[in-house]
């Protein structure tokens, strides 16, 4: 059985969070921060080339809009810059297995958040994304999943700006 995204854009809503206790981190990119449990995405598989990290956390910076940071809770050193796929390719689709779907819990993947990871590189008009590769979110249980496609319409170097 296969589960479809759908195209609705989806936000994760950081402020919701509960008021828990917060714990420090010390990063490489942004010194340190301070998250909450509840903000800690569990990533089983990791992402591709990076299998053992399996703790990761969004941060989210008004100047970076519209991307985000895929920060991994277990070396300073990783994040990925992410973003919602919709805001440059409105009809992206994926499908998913079910055993995919069952990794991150998610019962109904149009509730999940799909995001792509980019690269940015010196020149930011030669931006690309990994339409292949997308992280799926299921918001609810914190946990995530890379999935490789094999849909031949995408690629793993998607120009972000035409």
């Amino acid at each position: 059985m296969e589960k479809t995204q759908t195209g609705t854009r989806r936000e994760l809503n950081l402020s919701q969070l509960p008021d828990t206790p917060l714990a420090n981190f010390k990063t490489v990119r942004f010194g340190e921060i301070q998250y909450s449990p509840e903000q800690i995405i569990r990533m089983d598989r990791g992402i591709l080339g990076f299998e053992k990290r399996k703790l990761y956390m969004i941060i989210e910076r008004p100047e970076d809009f519209p991307f985000k940071w895929l920060q991994s809770l277990d070396d300073p050193g990783l994040a990925f810059v992410i973003m919602d796929p919709l805001l440059f390719k409105p009809d992206y689709r994926i499908q998913i297995s079910s055993a995919e779907a069952e990794l991150i819990k998610a019962n109904d993947i149009g509730k999940c958040i799909v995001f792509v990871i980019v690269s940015v590189p010196t020149d930011p008009s030669q931006m690309t994304a990994n339409l292949l590769g997308p992280v799926i979110l299921n918001t609810e249980k914190r946990l995530a999943t890379q999935v490789v496609l094999s849909d031949q319409e995408y690629s793993t170097r998607h120009r972000v700006i035409a």
